[in-house]
């Protein structure tokens, strides 16, 4: 038999079958190992694959059965954040050992842009969804749900929906920041936060009032400080309260770009304030900066766990609230207690 490869890039079945002598039918029953096809062709088949370096279309197949795809779709807030890449590390380590890959969509914070991502996602008709939350509704996923896709929500719970979520222990975790500070003998403290409008935020500021008052601190004392987005702004700010008249003597920064940028303010000028990082980060141990054992990858790890059993019974109704307990780290980034 006289063949011809196509002058596509990418070589077809048709280019294998052509090589191996075979039908297209039969290339193609080889390459997927089904019955009925002999030792002989089959081994005839995979050294013509091998030849033109042709690689099946794992997805493409699996779609024309009607089955869900092998991927696992987790759409985040901002993949240049260190908190989030490691959040998706963590999830892409679990899901590794499942035989699942990861594909990864940013959502900027913007929730009709997560949609249009999620609605994307959906239609490649992926195993499962694991969702930082940035968007005000999440009802639409219902019907998603009874057709038999699988939802996680991480770090923030979904509105009008319910699902599985893996939450951290805010509010404890910014008792544990406030207990550290009193120890070392501070009485006026400021906590920097991110956007109201961000959930964990929200829940951060509320322990923060809490915390201040369980441990006997003069409200009028306290002070907080939101709306701060990125390191620059939180350097600015920090700044800020280095230079004031009755100068605070600690800071807690609710995550970890507001810690970098509190940390090289501090770093920079004469001040003996102390602070301390809800969120750990990669940096945090060359700036000295003690933190809560807040880790994305743990996070991320355990977001995996609860998609591979949601996937196991998509549309039962016993969803499940992981909370994630916090305590402070020591400069070696070991849990304290």
């Amino acid at each position: 038999m006289q063949s011809q490869l196509s002058t596509t890039s990418h070589p077809t079945l048709a280019d294998v079958a052509a090589i191996a002598g075979v039908s297209v039918k039969t290339a193609s029953r080889a390459l997927n190992e089904l019955d009925n096809v002999s030792q002989i062709t089959l081994e005839k088949v995979k050294k013509a694959a091998d030849l033109v370096g042709y690689r099946s279309n794992r997805i493409a197949r699996e779609l024309r059965v009607g089955a869900l795809s092998n991927l696992v779709g987790m759409v985040i807030s901002d993949l240049s954040n260190p908190f989030y890449a490691g959040m998706a590390s963590g999830v892409e380590e679990e899901l590794t050992k499942a035989g699942l890959d990861l594909i990864i969509a940013t959502a900027r914070d913007d929730g009709d842009r997560e949609k249009d991502l999620i609605e994307s996602l959906l239609e490649r008709r992926v195993r499962g969804l694991i969702i930082i939350p940035s968007g005000n509704d999440y009802s639409y996923l219902h019907l998603e749900r009874k057709r038999g896709f699988s939802f996680v929500f991480a770090d923030r719970p979904p509105a009008y929906l319910d699902a599985d979520m893996v939450l951290a222990d805010n509010q404890g975790g910014i008792d544990e920041c406030v207990a550290y500070l009193v120890a070392r003998g501070c009485s006026r403290l400021a906590l920097i936060a991110d956007k109201t409008e961000i959930w964990t935020a929200t829940e951060r500021i509320q322990g923060f009032k809490k915390a201040v008052t369980a441990h006997g601190l003069q409200a009028a004392n306290s002070k907080v400080i939101s709306g701060i987005h990125t390191s620059e702004q939180a350097e600015n700010v920090a700044q800020d309260l280095i230079n004031h008249n009755q100068p605070y003597d600690g800071v807690i920064a609710t995550n970890d770009l507001i810690a970098i940028g509190v940390g090289h303010a501090l770093a920079t000028g004469s001040s003996d304030i102390h602070m301390v990082s809800f969120d750990e980060f990669p940096a945090s141990r060359t700036m000295k900066i003690p933190t809560l054992n807040h880790d994305p990858k743990r996070i991320g790890k355990a977001a995996a766990l609860a998609l591979l059993d949601r996937i196991e019974h998509p549309t039962d109704e016993n969803f499940v609230t992981h909370t994630i307990e916090l305590n402070l780290n020591n400069q070696n980034n070991e849990v304290l207690r």
